[in-house]
């Protein structure tokens, strides 16, 4: 009883506190964690003042709805806790003082360089801690993956698997960057798989009559001490509406283009993942987006070489503004197929996607259904919550 009128008055300190301010986080997904998967329900009050953002909500989780016997704080404690006051949690900090800055909160995707080799990572269930410094034309940028798990007695957990950083600077007048990651990925998690130990790279690049030109090299370790190597060189632009990318590259054994992407988790968990998987090859790469503030965004990538193999992947979303009484729609596509139109077909075996259409309840908070491409067929699935279960 008394756990009960805590959760009721800590519920409604944190609703009254979050509609006072700018911004109320409400999401309602799962978080995987080794083999469990779990419900998550997160609610709070995030605001900015001057130069601090801070975020503060209420994590409950269950293994099964079923039991009614719900825990507080982060899933995965080996204890789990049903003390109420765990379940207050830090879900974002940010402090921003020119130049230097730092951020805590949900992954946000990562591009460096041309995006050659980190194109666009992300991991919409981890929260991460990301600094840096700010000098004119010169930056340096790290990102931490550790997240709070319990802020009563500060527990820390590894949220992600993969450290980053990135500097960048003018020399003369070409922008560097020079850019890596290590993933502490593990042969103990899956034995048949070799994972990634570390990526690297630099790239120069150059504005020309609105047109970027710029080249890009790059390097992967991997665990059983493979080194592959890649180098892209092309023009990108971004005109407004438009975005464009093109330009050929060429790669050794043991290096795959895109290689950390928003696919990346996803590959990485293949029983035959390793360097062996990719071999040496030359070809092309081309990507296109648009974007209508604030209706939609789509982009889509090509890569091929000069034997026909291609690979195709694109993602966008689509906003339908509010009509009479209605909050609007949201639709979402993803798609990433490694032989794609084969047989003539658009989706195959081979194909990942799923579609999404989402209702804006209220602020980020949707409920919607979503359709994933698995053996063959369109399955249905419904969801409330964060973009997260996008």
């Amino acid at each position: 009883m008394r756990t009960q009128k805590l959760f009721i008055i800590i519920f409604g300190l944190l609703l009254v506190v979050g509609y006072s301010f700018a911004n109320f986080y409400l999401n309602v997904g799962t978080v995987s964690v080794g083999n469990q998967n779990y419900m998550v329900y997160e609610f709070g009050p995030e605001f900015t003042i001057g130069p601090v953002t801070l975020g503060i909500t209420l994590t409950t989780y269950a293994t099964d709805l079923t039991t009614g016997q719900f825990y507080f704080g982060f899933p995965g404690s080996a204890q789990p806790s049903t003390n109420i006051v765990d379940g207050l949690n830090i879900t974002s900090l940010g402090l921003d003082f020119g130049n230097w800055w730092v951020r805590y909160g949900q992954m946000r995707p990562i591009t460096y360089g041309m995006g050659f080799v980190f194109k666009g990572y992300s991991n919409p269930q981890a929260r991460t801690v990301d600094f840096g410094l700010r000098f004119g034309n010169e930056s340096v940028s790290v990102r931490i993956p550790y997240q709070i798990a319990q802020l009563t007695n500060l527990t820390f957990v590894e949220s992600d698997q993969l450290y980053t950083a990135v500097v960048k600077s003018k020399i003369l007048m070409f922008d560097l960057s020079v850019f890596g990651g290590f993933d502490t990925f593990s042969l103990a998690e899956i034995t048949l798989s070799t994972p990634l130990t570390a990526a690297a790279g630099i790239s120069l690049t150059q504005e020309i009559l609105g047109f970027n030109i710029g080249a890009e090299a790059d390097l992967q370790y991997w665990k059983d001490g493979t080194l592959g190597y890649g180098a892209f060189g092309g023009v990108f632009g971004n005109f407004g509406m438009l975005e464009i990318l093109a330009g050929p590259y060429l790669v050794s054994d043991g290096f795959s283009p895109w290689l950390i992407s928003k696919n990346y988790q996803a590959v990485k968990s293949e029983p035959d993942f390793g360097p062996e998987k990719y071999k040496a090859d030359m070809g092309y790469i081309a990507s296109v987006g648009l974007t209508v503030n604030p209706y939609g965004k789509a982009v889509v990538l090509l890569k091929g070489n000069f034997e026909g193999e291609m690979t195709l992947s694109g993602e966008g979303f689509i906003n339908i503004p509010a009509i009479g009484g209605t909050n609007g729609l949201v639709l979402y596509g993803y798609l990433y197929d490694e032989k794609p139109f084969e047989n003539g077909q658009i989706l195959d075996s081979n194909t990942q996607a799923r579609l999404t259409i989402a209702y804006p309840v209220f602020g980020n908070f949707f409920a919607g259904i979503k359709y994933i491409w698995e053996d063959m067929e369109w399955k249905q699935t419904a969801f409330v919550g964060g973009t997260a279960n996008f």
